[in-house]
């Protein structure tokens, strides 16, 4: 393993492979200015909307868009449709803990649906997707669940941003103490967090920024090196 300090100035010789779940909208705009040096592998389960994401990957190297739930266990899951579907989830709002909040009606169900869903390295051994340089997870209280998913794909991951709870608004979900101890087995430490505005002015949610190792000392092959580099750029992790 090399150090970073060591290593920073070498050059990218492959795409940073970018695995989002929760892609609606395709990738995000802090990554388009570095679309060469990407490769996303986006996660739909809706046909449609797969369907709708793969015109705006054209100009990325390799993307792919996969028509598929993710979990730790495999199997059948019911996905609540959300009032607002961004609020849709595999897990159900808890309405005692969104009582009070103008966002409540949001969250409030209006459809369920079955979603069948893989573990990410049940695919990766099939040959159907990439090992992930960095993670963006989105999934509305499921972040723990999908991330479990990796498995030892994790050891090999340089970041991961995911949205992240401090008060439990479905029922049963992971917070984000738990993100942090799972990233944390892993050899990933949060670098920052970034509030989301949604609940006049309560910290209920987050989008968590992790990466590996210590921020000034993150061990890493040659390989990996450039690509934190540019992972610490995009997101804003300049060291203080």
């Amino acid at each position: 393993m090399l150090n970073f300090l060591a290593s920073s100035g070498a050059r990218l010789t492959s795409p940073v492979t970018l695995v989002d779940i929760g892609a609606a909208g395709g990738v995000q705009k802090k990554w388009l200015a570095h679309r060469r040096k990407v490769r996303p592998v986006l996660f739909e389960p809706n046909p449609e909307e797969a369907a709708r994401l793969r015109p705006l990957l054209a100009s990325f190297p390799d993307a792919l868009v996969i028509e598929q739930g993710l979990a730790a266990i495999p199997g059948t899951y019911t996905l609540t449709v959300a009032h607002w579907p961004g609020c849709t989830s595999l897990l159900t709002p808890d309405p005692a803990v969104l009582h009070g909040y103008e966002a409540a009606r949001l969250y409030e169900p209006v459809q369920r649906v079955a979603v069948e869903c893989v573990r990410y390295d049940d695919l990766h051994r099939a040959g159907q997707v990439p090992a992930p340089d960095v993670i963006k997870v989105d999934v509305e209280g499921y972040e723990h669940q999908v991330l479990t998913g990796f498995g030892d794909l994790l050891h090999g991951v340089i970041g991961i941003e995911a949205e992240a709870w401090l008060y439990p608004v479905f029922k049963g979900q992971k917070l984000l103490h738990d993100v942090v101890a799972l990233a944390a087995e892993y050899g990933l430490r949060l670098r920052r967090i970034e509030p989301v505005e949604a609940f006049e002015g309560d910290l209920v949610c987050v989008n968590a920024y992790f990466t590996r190792g210590k921020a000034r000392r993150p061990e890493l092959t040659a390989l990996q090196g450039p690509k934190y580099a540019l992972i610490e750029r995009v997101w804003g992790l300049g060291h203080r």
